[in-house]
């Protein structure tokens, strides 16, 4: 789908309040954890969160000592991020843009660290192969990328899967791939009961996916 319209799409889902991603929990998503505060987790540096909504995961990387910026497409998730910053002890980072064109928003490089939860599944063609070579110019040498997003539902949107992110993010090492479980999205965002029977019944998939950026 077109960027613009895509935006449309979703600024009008916000204003008659049917965009879920902004009335979500402020909790991280759990498989984001470990890279912060398990036995593994990594050193805090700069981070990058990918279509943040209403920057849950922005603001828990913020806490944990990450220097952080949250990027979305959608003015309405980015005022709302930013509102609910105001009270937080620490103060990340949120910008309106658009993630596939990440050399016109002016963010600098060096990131360590980057966040996409529920964002490149959604795109396509041209938009993914502008999104890969983004991430990969702003990404340091060994830096992590955390993807989850859903599989391909035929007729309603792309998805993501292992071939793709071979394809695309070819100076990257797919790591990690794995399901992600029904009750780890229902644990932040409300969601229309048919999708999640389709959730839960397997009908609907949703993975995740960790690449390193090779030095």
């Amino acid at each position: 789908m077109n960027p613009r319209a895509l935006r449309v799409l979703y600024e009008a889902l916000s204003r008659i309040g049917l965009n879920p991603s902004l009335k979500a929990a402020d909790v991280p998503d759990t498989w984001i954890v470990p890279f912060v505060e398990g036995p593994q987790r990594l050193e805090p540096g700069r981070a990058l969160d990918l279509g943040c909504g209403a920057g849950r995961n922005t603001r828990y990387l913020a806490q944990h000592g990450w220097e952080v910026i949250g990027i979305d497409m959608l003015g309405r998730a980015i005022d709302k991020a930013r509102s609910q910053a105001v009270d937080a002890s620490v103060q990340p980072h949120f910008l309106q843009g658009d993630v596939t064109r990440l050399a016109d928003l002016d963010i600098g490089d060096g990131f360590s660290l980057i966040v996409d939860s529920g964002c490149y599944y959604g795109i396509s063609g041209d938009q993914r192969d502008g999104y890969a070579a983004g991430v990969t110019r702003v990404a340091a040498p060994g830096a992590v990328l955390l993807m989850a997003g859903f599989a391909k539902i035929p007729g309603l949107v792309a998805g993501i899967s292992e071939d793709d992110l071979r394809n695309r993010f070819r100076g990257w090492e797919l790591r990690t791939s794995a399901a992600v479980p029904a009750e780890d999205l229902l644990r932040h965002t409300r969601i229309p009961f048919p999708l999640k029977a389709a959730l839960r019944s397997g009908r609907v998939r949703i993975h995740r996916f960790e690449l390193t950026k090779r030095a």
